[in-house]
């Protein structure tokens, strides 16, 4: 046989793996997201609990998904870890512990999986009921504040009508970085600005993690979204020693704070919380009565001293809540199951408080 020979079936040889290669990428090319308005119960014990997830298309090829339901409000969240692989969807809820796991298979305009929470494992089935639902809020850069000696900081801006909200600053560390980054999708369902802060314990001192507060604080108050004469600070567990004091340094001092599972045991402790009530600046303490990190009791009797019994001082403890302010599943009285849920009354806790 001729080289010339040995060229030609050579060369047909890479057109047909190039012509393959071609057509499988074209068949990938056209393989359709899964976006779509998806709804279904998912079934435990003989209790239905209804879910309802919005898939849409927020970049070229890239999925964005939100899980709902309608009957356990608050347990609604912004999906992360999200991968869809024709034709497995899997995502999960912002790390907290035991939360929302889900692995399912698209079949046709079916979502057909598996849904763990906690120790529950059920099986279920979802059907595309239309287009997704948008979102009820934006994320949005707020440009970098350079004479703050502040980064970008991302806001999340309710999509309403209205053109100022009240806004609201979370700080928290390493441990609950989870849990204030759901709480602030849930503040901007409800009108809020809401930014999260991170803030290290062991990287910055005290009186550095002052100075970002307020300069974060000062920041927000700029945000053209944001209603300047209601800025607001929230702080997770030991970091509000550090955090707090920076609401009294803003000029006008900030509008509220809000103080969650916020360890008070001793009386230097409560000591920056006292300037709150010399202030007068309205406080809402929420405290999880299950949580084991701290002494629950305690700390509201030592707080309650230090920002004593002004009108618009406010402290809960939710009972049966644990440090995510859930309670957890189980039987009821009757024998019927009952679902991990939000804390009665928590979601709403700050909507409330501030009417």
């Amino acid at each position: 046989m001729s080289a010339w020979c040995h060229q030609g079936i050579w060369w047909s040889l890479v057109a047909m793996l190039l012509a393959s290669c071609s057509l499988d990428s074209e068949r990938k090319a056209v393989v359709a997201l899964p976006t779509g308005h998806y709804e279904g119960p998912i079934s435990y014990q003989g209790t239905e609990l209804l879910a309802v997830l919005d898939l849409r298309e927020s970049k070229p090829g890239q999925l964005e998904a939100d899980l709902h339901f309608p009957g356990l409000r608050g347990l609604d969240f912004p999906a992360v870890n999200l991968s869809y692989t024709e034709p497995q969807l899997r995502f999960e809820e912002p790390a907290q512990p035991g939360g929302v796991q889900v692995t399912a298979v698209r079949e046709g305009d079916f979502l057909r999986g598996v849904f763990t929470l906690d120790s529950v494992r059920a099986d279920f089935v979802w059907v595309r009921r239309g287009q997704p639902e948008p979102r009820a809020y934006q994320e949005k850069q707020l440009p970098q504040q350079t004479t703050l000696g502040l980064p970008p900081l991302t806001l999340l801006v309710p999509n309403d009508t209205v053109a100022r909200h009240a806004a609201v600053a979370l700080f928290a560390d390493a441990s609950h970085q989870a849990a204030a980054t759901a709480r602030a999708g849930q503040l901007a369902q409800q009108g809020f600005v809401a930014t999260v802060v991170a803030i290290s314990q062991t990287a910055l001192p005290d009186s550095a993690a002052l100075r970002r507060a307020t300069a974060v604080l000062t920041a927000l108050r700029r945000a053209p979204a944001a209603d300047t004469t209601q800025i607001g600070l929230w702080v997770y567990g030991a970091t509000a020693a550090a955090v707090t004091p920076a609401v009294t340094m803003m000029a006008p001092q900030a509008a509220f704070v809000v103080l969650e599972n916020v360890p008070v045991a001793s009386v230097d402790q409560a000591k920056p919380f006292q300037a709150l009530n010399r202030r007068r600046i309205p406080v809402l303490a929420l405290y999880a009565a299950a949580d084991t990190s701290l002494n629950v009791k305690e700390s509201t009797r030592r707080l309650r001293n230090a920002l004593g019994f002004r009108r618009n001082t406010l402290i809960r403890t939710f009972l049966k809540a644990n440090s995510n302010f859930r309670v957890p599943g189980g039987l009821t009285e009757d024998g019927k199951w009952s679902w991990p849920r939000p804390a009665a009354g928590y979601v709403e806790a700050i909507q409330e408080w501030r009417k």
